[in-house]
């Protein structure tokens, strides 16, 4: 079912090796998560620019696309994924649109090959230079309809049956351009928790992980052109301080296609901290684009094990001083046994609630 008409389009093109990789990131990154498009401000069309310092872009429904030969007479035009304007700024030439990723494109209705993609790049392209006055804008919100589909009214954490299905759709048509075509596309889920449903990203497109509650985050990739040659490895990464791996942290690949699934574990702290998880692709081809996508995480302390603690310190240290407070009237045995009881008490809130927390 067609989803509501987006108002903003964001092209990345391969006029640089990292705007290439900008499109591997938006393609890997869960739902939810946020990535950050930078534009000169000559190839931002003026009203978005408008829109910008009135702030009535925050929020706006937006579709980032890929685009390369532009100056060619076949230009190469791919729609990748939806997002929403979670961010933007104007800094001196440049503006910086920060984008929190929502659906896949639907592209079943997209040419496949390389040559009937080139023809519709070239009518689109005509066409979006037509309504923009005659000047081509990477960045605008006057663009012809795309013809592309979407699930819209997705829950938070739902993944739909197609998501898998279209994202595979947007990897092969990007794979039949010379940038991508020995690239690997990831794709990267919401994170689960072990013991329970998937865990949603806050608006600032960070995830919130309750200390000793793990994730498990799972990784699919492929490749259009798998060779056995070089080494190729997936890996994840933290900062290993507040946010550790609790599996392994990389993988082999040996094959075209396929999942791996890698478990965050949140470290016991003492207060809420911020980490981050990097996922990664990299290769043995210093000529081919490699994806590089990550989001942070806020590792929450846990109010309950904190209130726990104090609760275990504080009946600890009153049966260890209750015996004072007795006085020798009471037989000494029961006095004992107060301290004892205080002391494990303590141990307990000291030692077993508290581990972890160096």
């Amino acid at each position: 079912m067609p989803g509501p008409r987006p108002s903003v389009l964001f092209l990345s093109s391969d006029a640089r090796r990292r705007y290439a990789e900008d499109i591997l990131a938006a393609l890997a990154l869960p739902r939810g998560a946020v990535i950050q498009f930078r534009y000169e401000s000559k190839y931002v069309v003026p009203s978005l620019q408008a829109s910008i310092a009135n702030m009535s872009v925050i929020g706006r429904r937006a579709v980032v696309a890929y685009v390369a030969d532009v100056e060619t007479t076949a230009p190469f035009l791919v729609p990748v994924r939806f997002a929403s304007v979670a961010d933007a700024e104007c800094a001196a030439d440049m503006v910086v649109f920060r984008l929190r990723m929502a659906e896949y494109t639907d592209l079943d209705d997209y040419p496949l090959t390389e040559d009937d993609i080139r023809t519709e790049g070239r009518r689109y392209l005509d066409r979006l230079i037509e309504v923009n006055d005659d000047r081509y804008y990477p960045a605008t919100g006057r663009f012809p309809d795309l013809h592309i589909r979407d699930e819209p009214h997705r829950r938070p954490g739902e993944e739909t049956r197609d998501d898998p299905q279209h994202w595979l759709g947007v990897a092969r048509r990007l794979a039949r351009h010379p940038t991508f075509r020995d690239s690997y596309f990831i794709r990267i889920d919401e994170p689960v928790l072990d013991r329970g449903g998937p865990v949603p990203f806050d608006e600032q497109g960070r995830l919130t992980l309750s200390d000793r509650r793990a994730a498990k985050l799972r990784v699919s990739f492929f490749t259009q052109s798998y060779s056995e040659e070089g080494e190729k490895v997936l890996s994840c990464a933290t900062d290993g301080t507040f946010l550790r791996i609790s599996s392994d942290d990389s993988y082999d690949v040996e094959l075209g296609y396929d999942s791996v699934e890698f478990w965050l574990q949140p470290v016991i702290t003492t207060f809420d901290a911020l980490a981050r998880v990097s996922v990664g692709f990299s290769q043995e081809r210093p000529d081919v684009p490699e994806v590089n996508a990550g989001f942070p995480v806020l590792v929450h302390r846990s109010r309950t094990r904190m209130l726990t603690r104090v609760t275990f310190s504080a009946a600890g240290a009153f049966l260890v001083a209750l015996p004072a407070i007795l006085g020798t009237g009471f037989p000494m045995y029961v006095r004992v046994l107060f301290a004892i009881m205080g002391a494990a008490l303590l141990s307990v809130s000291t030692v077993v609630i508290a581990r972890g927390d160096r």
